[in-house]
């Protein structure tokens, strides 16, 4: 005997897309197209004397961003803060937009948090690659003594290669928990109670915004702390 669907059903995203579709890929796009908007909104408004409100709260987490990346990576935190700033916010974005009714955080899908890590990893070899040299970088990876090299060479590939794998790993499991936890709990009051409408889930909402933020610093640091070990590695290097 099949079910009859209740309100939870209708609310999902994914019964409004085909089945080809992700749900992640249209909500992502909601988040990077919100985003741009907020941006360009904001632009022609810097330069104001009398900045209201919502100017005066952005420009408090743009300095409070470059306050965290430059304790990371020092003086290069004017390059690197819109690049570490903009992964925080997009991946805030991203887990947050899981607790609206109807949609799914996006970090909740292992291709988005694997595409993260990838795109974040890949900055990182970049900046090694431009500071140290193609010939630098690959001494970096022989390591010393150059006679251990054979050994030392595929611990420090494997090394690298853990490095998105667990940045994806930690972002997609602690969102889809979350995620998961508040559907049972959804799912418990509709057996028990039907159709109505109780926010049992609510406390766990609560918590999951401050998990999300926690999980999107941890990303947004982790990308940090990787360049600014490569940075340290061009120092010592020019040093020599």
């Amino acid at each position: 005997m099949k079910e009859e669907p209740t309100w939870l059903h209708f609310l999902y995203v994914k019964h409004i897309l085909p089945e080809w579709i992700p749900e992640a890929v249209p909500v992502t796009w909601v988040v990077i197209v919100g985003l741009s908007a907020a941006v360009i909104a904001m632009h022609g408004r810097w330069k104001k004397r009398n900045p209201g409100k919502f100017q005066a709260c952005l420009e408090f987490v743009v300095i409070t961003l470059d306050n965290f990346v430059r304790g990371i990576v020092g003086d290069e935190a004017k390059t690197l803060t819109p690049i570490i700033g903009s992964f925080f916010i997009f991946i805030l974005a991203l887990n947050l937009f899981g607790l609206i009714p109807g949609f799914i955080s996006p970090t909740a899908n292992m291709n988005t948090t694997v595409a993260l890590a990838l795109v974040g990893v890949g900055i990182v070899q970049y900046y090694g690659i431009t500071r140290l040299g193609f010939w630098g970088y690959f001494k970096h990876f022989w390591g010393e003594p150059w006679q251990l090299g054979f050994l030392m060479f595929p611990i420090h590939v494997i090394g690298e290669l853990a490095r998105p794998l667990s940045l994806s790993l930690r972002l997609f499991g602690n969102i889809f928990g979350e995620d998961l936890v508040i559907i049972i709990i959804i799912g418990i009051v509709i057996k028990l109670l039907g159709n109505a409408l109780i926010p049992a889930q609510v406390p766990m909402m609560l918590f999951a915004i401050f998990t999300s933020f926690i999980q999107a610093l941890v990303f947004a640091m982790l990308i940090g702390i990787y360049i600014a070990i490569a940075l340290a590695e061009h120092s010592e290097e020019h040093r020599r």
